[in-house]
């Protein structure tokens, strides 16, 4: 018998062809008690149909994902390649950023993005730009959300997101859902941060501040 069965207890049962011996066993995964053949004890995995299923669904749903050609493992890579070996532009964008010591490894970073709404549709970003790729930080999101959280670019001269010198105004703007939302011009600075950020406490919106 298998280590990993539990019997409990075992009856004869009696039909018209014969006798067969029954044992009553205890699931490993639920503890709930289920019946078959005591013949079957050294092939089974001591789980309940209904747990075994389970967890032949939980590996299927994993099935693919170690395909160095999936969706999934092919984020990892870039990621890891981003952080440790950055080639070309991304030299400069991604200078400083880390990857935490978990995610050296493919499986636990599938089994977090499994976790945490990983679909085909999504891209793995960063909350904190000034921080690395580490479960804490990450989070995915689609492109809307990404691009609100896009950081100062180099044309960007009022050293704010969002704000921007126009015909001797101050400007604020909010780029969401591929429009581009204007809260007005302001002489002063302070005002056009104010209304951004305003603006974007009041709709619940992801961008960052100002």
């Amino acid at each position: 018998m298998c280590s990993d069965v539990i019997l409990l207890r075992k009856f004869t049962e009696i039909r018209s062809g014969g006798r067969r011996s029954i044992g009553v066993f205890q699931c490993r995964d639920c503890l709930g008690e289920f019946e078959t053949r005591t013949e079957r004890a050294k092939v089974m995995t001591g789980l309940c149909i209904p747990c075994a299923n389970k967890r032949g669904g939980q590996k299927r749903s994993t099935h693919g994902f170690n395909n160095r050609n999936s969706r999934l493992h092919v984020t990892w890579s870039n990621m890891k390649r981003r952080c440790l070996s950055p080639r070309g532009t991304e030299v400069q964008k991604y200078e400083g950023v880390t990857l935490c010591d978990e995610w050296m490894s493919f499986e636990p970073f599938m089994q977090w993005s499994l976790a945490n709404g990983y679909t085909d549709e999504l891209t793995l970003d960063r909350i904190e730009s000034s921080k690395g790729y580490e479960p804490g930080n990450c989070r995915y999101a689609d492109y809307n959300v990404q691009a609100a959280n896009r950081r100062l670019t180099d044309k960007n001269t009022s050293g704010h997101v969002g704000v921007s010198w126009d015909r001797g105004k101050w400007s604020a703007k909010v780029q969401w859902q591929k429009k581009q939302i204007h809260l007005g011009r302001f002489k002063d600075i302070k005002d056009a941060i104010k209304a951004r950020n305003d603006y974007l406490a009041a709709n619940d919106l992801p961008h960052l501040r100002a």
